[in-house]
């Protein structure tokens, strides 16, 4: 019986064997197989010719401005009277926005205008008088003129009391109080096409600020290797940021003094928008797109265009059939290549394409199960690469799926 057992025990051993190996072998065939199957083979697409617009730009960021400002001041210094308006309100062009009291201002005008008045007596006795000399007519003269000059300030000073919108807009800024004193300075008004500047401490200084939310620009930068290519006039494109429509615009100004920072120089440039785009605020920013040039032509794939033996040429598909094709090839844009002899629009020409897997992958035992990452060996594999011992490291194996 005993002898039986192991007899027994011995054959059970060898057919688990058998069957061990033998599956061992099917598997290395099966993966084998499997991988002669993935072998890469190359497949090839067609494309038309087709006209295509390509376009070469440079891509700014900037801050959007109204075109028109006003920094408005009184011209001579005096006491607030009146303020009329407030922050955010809308004016319209011509609307008194704050007046200064006058009673100073209108003693100033008769003053000045009795100077006027006894240095044109002066000069008219001087006239009449046959002994009078060239030099005090000349002197006279000049009296004269420095007290028409006087009453010319006087009477600007007067008007300027009145303070009013030059245009209709938005007011920006108040700094103004009844009542308060206020010293006389100039006024500014800057606009599309005018080359005025306004310092930063002058704009926060202004007594009362208009701005016209109908027009816009927007004041960006751009490095030095973009600047040889810009011009004034180029077209434009802005978007606004949070916008999903982008608005026309053209490159109105280029400066040439350039600001260093970290290294690195740009050089302002203000692209002004075309019409009256609504929706937009003071400080916001936006992307620019300036188009440096745009032309329309035939361009197919870059990857259909073949060289062999000095000739360019394509493979053209017309009812079922291949033809090689000499072609003359211009610009290249990317992905595209332009045609300048040899194709018509709609011709198909064939593209190859990057090779791919035709078979199917094979996967180690076990890769891709629940508790094993994707692809990977389960933990207790010994030999390299964590191989099984007894089994082969040259396998082919793929990430699972």
């Amino acid at each position: 019986m005993r002898r039986w057992r192991k007899r027994t025990i011995a054959i059970v051993a060898v057919a688990l064997i058998v069957v061990v190996a033998g599956g061992l072998i099917v598997w290395r065939m099966a993966a084998r197989a499997s991988a002669a199957s993935a072998t890469k083979t190359a497949t090839t697409t067609t494309a038309p010719a087709t006209k295509t617009t390509q376009r070469t730009s440079v891509s700014a960021t900037g801050t959007l401005a109204p075109q028109n400002q006003a920094y408005l001041n009184f011209p001579a210094a005096g006491t607030v009277a009146a303020v009329n308006v407030q922050l955010g309100q809308t004016v319209a062009a011509g609307a008194v926005l704050a007046t200064e009291d006058t009673t100073n201002l209108s003693s100033a005008v008769t003053s000045a205008q009795a100077g006027v008045d006894s240095a044109q007596s002066s000069l008219d006795t001087l006239n009449a008088s046959s002994s009078s000399t060239t030099a005090q007519i000349s002197a006279a003269k000049a009296q004269l003129a420095s007290a028409q000059a006087k009453l010319t300030s006087a009477k600007s000073d007067l008007a300027g009391a009145t303070m009013t919108a030059p245009f209709a807009g938005v007011i920006a800024q108040v700094n103004l109080t009844v009542n308060s004193k206020v010293n006389g300075t100039t006024s500014t008004t800057t606009g599309a096409g005018t080359t005025t500047q306004v310092s930063a401490s002058a704009s926060t200084a202004a007594q009362i600020v208009v701005v016209d939310t109908s027009t816009w620009l927007v004041n960006s930068t751009v490095g030095m290797a973009d600047l040889a290519s810009l011009k004034q006039g180029l077209t434009c494109t802005v978007t606004a940021t949070g916008a999903t429509a982008s608005l026309p615009g053209t490159l109105t100004s280029i400066g040439i003094v350039g600001t260093t920072s970290a290294g690195t120089t740009s050089y302002p440039i203000i692209v002004t928008l075309t019409g009256n785009p609504t929706g937009l605020y003071v400080g916001g920013s936006a992307d620019v797109t300036i188009v440096v040039s745009e032309v329309t032509a035939l361009t197919i794939p870059t990857a259909a265009v073949q060289q062999e033996s000095g000739q360019t040429y394509v493979t053209v598909v017309k009812d079922g059939v291949q033809t090689k094709t000499n072609v003359t090839v211009g610009r290249t844009f990317g992905i595209r290549t332009e045609v300048t002899k040899g194709l018509a629009e709609g011709d198909e020409v064939v593209v190859p394409s990057q090779s791919v897997a035709t078979g199917n992958s094979s996967r180690f035992p076990g890769g891709g199960r629940s508790g094993f990452p994707s692809g990977a060996r389960p933990s207790g594999f010994g030999g390299p690469g964590g191989a099984p011992s007894g089994i082969p490291t040259d396998l082919p194996t793929s990430q699972g799926s």
